[in-house]
């Protein structure tokens, strides 16, 4: 495995940057739809289904918004930082897109010291530890032990001794906490409970999350594999490999068709059948392309369907309530 000290000297020192466009690279704003887009589903349900009893519903929303965003900034501050350790990653560093969504490189490019990241990394999962309290002050234990897992998931992705990240538990991880939990979370801090209808809704962005991370992963196919970094994708053949994208990203559809069909009220949400083509020009890149900067573009193809998906969702889900 290539050290960290040794990995860092192979990447361009970058030219200076300010400060703030350093730490936008570094906390990767442009992956935070991921955390934004379930907070508002499981919010909009809660409004469907007439279940908002909380005071301050505005005001808890925005907190959730604040502390999932404060916990995703944790996260890819500690996937770079842990990634650098173990000599993963040592390639990055040459971008400029802001919106990139990959691995920043921070701290192969020499924006930033190691000790900066984690530093980073501790005040991010304190805003989204001490907001959470107050969240769990509103609502009550029940979202406390949820978010103290999904916080400990989060850490353990890539720290620890046996990050689940490095032994081919990403999927489920991210499956779990950034789809299942954040929406059924969300609605259940509006509501004050949980529900078959709100597992339905979230299964859909669920799926599609999973996907942004497979997607990664098939881009990093070889370079986690000299790493010694194991995922599903390099650990299956290729061609299973991108069946396993095929099925994550086509499953939200044909969950949205699941969830209309058994919660026919909720009709208005067929409106992210319009993410589709996206969804299509994602699988047709993956099946079609190998090469690693391709693929990399296709990790931004998943998030945008990611996204749109999740905003038609909304968008459906409002018009659900108006209707009732």
């Amino acid at each position: 495995m290539t050290s960290a000290a040794t990995s860092s000297t192979n990447v361009p020192h970058r030219p200076r940057q300010s400060p703030v466009r350093v730490w936008y690279r570094a906390i990767r704003v442009f992956s935070f739809t991921a955390s934004i887009t379930p907070i508002l589903v499981g919010s909009a349900l809660a409004f469907v289904d007439g279940d908002v009893d909380r005071p301050g519903a505005v005001a808890l929303i925005i907190a959730m918004l604040v502390a999932s965003m404060a916990v995703h900034a944790g996260c890819n501050l500690g996937n770079d930082y842990y990634d650098y350790r173990r000599g993963i990653d040592a390639h990055i560093g040459a971008h400029d897109d802001p919106e990139h969504i990959g691995p920043a490189g921070v701290i192969q490019d020499r924006s930033l010291t190691p000790a900066q990241v984690v530093r980073g990394m501790i005040v991010a999962f304190a805003v989204g530890t001490v907001i959470g309290l107050g969240i769990v002050w509103a609502t009550g234990w029940p979202i406390f032990l949820l978010a103290l897992t999904c916080l400990a998931l989060a850490f353990l992705y890539t720290g620890g001794p046996k990050p689940l990240g490095y032994i081919a538990l990403g999927e489920i991880t991210v499956f779990v906490t950034m789809g299942l939990a954040m929406i059924m979370g969300s609605y259940y801090v509006l509501s004050g409970e949980v529900t078959w209808r709100s597992l339905g809704v979230a299964l859909p962005l669920s799926l599609l999350v999973t996907a942004i991370l497979h997607g990664n992963n098939l881009a990093d196919v070889d370079s986690d594999r000299r790493a010694g970094k194991i995922t599903v994708a390099n650990s299956v053949s290729r061609s299973i490999g991108n069946l396993e994208y095929i099925m994550l990203v086509y499953g939200a559809w044909v969950a949205l068709i699941g969830l209309v069909v058994t919660n026919f009220d909720l009709w208005p949400t067929l409106l992210a059948f319009g993410a589709l083509p996206s969804g299509l020009r994602a699988v047709r890149l993956y099946v079609s392309e190998t090469a690693q900067p391709v693929l990399r573009r296709g990790v931004r193809l998943s998030a945008g369907v990611h996204l749109r998906f999740g905003l038609l969702m909304v968008v459906g889900l409002i018009i659900a309530a108006t209707l009732d």
